[in-house]
């Protein structure tokens, strides 16, 4: 009997293991999740309604070419990695790679930023025996039952783009049709992290799309590394964003650091501002900038943005694994809570909810609201790879 077409919130995560190239790991992730993708790309309003009619005109194809031919020149591996993808899912290349582009080529063809947009919650709790990265992944409601975690150990036998990796492992949760990298995961160096989107006035074409910058941090082995990949200079970020992040295996004290990213707008690297979050310290992190001067959208990132800041100065402190949920699970605000199931106006769903404890090493992972539901898995955290 086939599936109803709105088969609800499903308590249910695939997962591949692959290695090889970036084009074969790509592909196994095209030809693995090709119903996922498929079934994404035909429901996706975003792209037909936006990205793809802006990709006919003709300044819209010359915001694409100009940005991939930077993609190219920067990051070929990546685009061999979105080529395979597309590949082994049969699927148009310029569908996926307008889906990482996101928002420069509509943006930069005369239309508005469109109110479509992701989400997210992070909190980094920075405290003795509870050092937790928590993070809700929430987007657009197409998006909900349409991702899927990738484990991958790539290997090529000549260094790879601007940064010159041969060699990366990690496991990362993925959008249907994206690259690892965009929304919560780690690596083998012991990088753990999760993305907020920041939705800045203005977004440059012939820049790197943020699904580019964060899919290269995946490679990262230190936090001088991970700096370096963010200001990304000779070109810098197309968009805004924020990363989440901590470096495991490093000596001494646990460290968070909260790095905000802004558009390249006035030279060839991203602005940035970096915030460690020390001992005994914590931090709630949006879709909004708290401490980068660039000028942001007043939109729904904005809006949700700022009810969650304030629903959180009344609640207890995240600074145990009980209140982090707590708070990541809140629903209070029932017009822009933390755990987000569409509606309006804020017609964003959370699709999962993940928490990263660094001591215990785990990764745990809700598609449900903890608030009454049990967590569909726990996964350990594993920093080495054989060879």
């Amino acid at each position: 009997m086939p599936a109803p077409a709105d088969s609800g919130r499903r308590n249910a995560l695939p997962v591949l293991y692959t290695s090889g190239t970036h084009y074969d790991v790509g592909y196994d992730i095209g030809r693995t999740f090709r119903g996922i993708i498929e079934d994404f790309l035909a429901s996706f309003k975003e792209l037909h309604d936006s990205l793809l009619p802006a990709y006919e005109t003709a300044e819209g194809k010359a915001a694409y070419d100009q940005t991939l031919a930077v993609l190219q020149e920067n990051y070929p591996q990546y685009v061999r990695e979105i080529q395979g993808t597309a590949d082994g899912a049969k699927v148009p290349f310029h569908h996926l790679m307008l889906l990482h582009m996101d928002q420069i080529v509509p943006m930069n063809s005369g239309q508005a930023r469109s109110s479509g947009t992701n989400g997210c919650s992070s909190i980094c709790s920075n405290n003795e025996g509870q050092v937790l990265l928590g993070h809700t992944e929430d987007a657009l409601p197409e998006t909900l039952n349409h991702a899927y975690l990738v484990s991958a150990h790539i290997h090529e036998e000549e260094p790879q783009g601007k940064n010159g990796t041969k060699t990366e492992g990690f496991t990362a949760l993925c959008y249907a049709g994206h690259l690892p990298g965009f929304c919560m995961g780690y690596n083998h160096h012991g990088l753990v992290y999760s993305i907020n989107v920041i939705s800045p006035k203005k977004v440059l074409a012939g820049k790197t799309p943020r699904h580019f910058l964060c899919r290269a941090l995946l490679a990262a082995e230190t936090m001088m590394q991970a700096q370096q990949i963010l200001r990304d200079r000779g070109t810098g970020s197309a968009d805004g964003f924020s990363v989440n992040m901590s470096f495991t295996r490093q000596e001494g004290d646990h460290l968070f650091h909260n790095a905000e990213v802004g558009p390249a707008e006035e030279g060839d690297e991203s602005p940035m501002s970096i915030l460690t979050i020390s001992p005994g310290e914590h931090l709630l992190h949006t879709n909004k900038y708290l401490r980068l001067e660039v000028p942001e959208d007043e939109g729904l990132c904005m809006e949700s943005s700022n009810h969650r800041h304030t629903r959180a100065h009344s609640c207890c402190p995240p600074t145990t694994r009980a209140a982090l949920l707590a708070l990541l699970s809140d629903t209070e605000d029932a017009t822009y809570p933390f755990f987000r199931e569409g509606g309006d106006p804020d017609f964003v769903k959370t699709i999962t909810l993940g928490v990263f404890d660094l001591e215990e090493k785990t990764w745990t992972l809700w598609m449900k609201n903890p608030r009454s539901a049990d967590p569909l898995v726990t996964l350990p955290l594993v920093f080495k790879w054989s060879n």
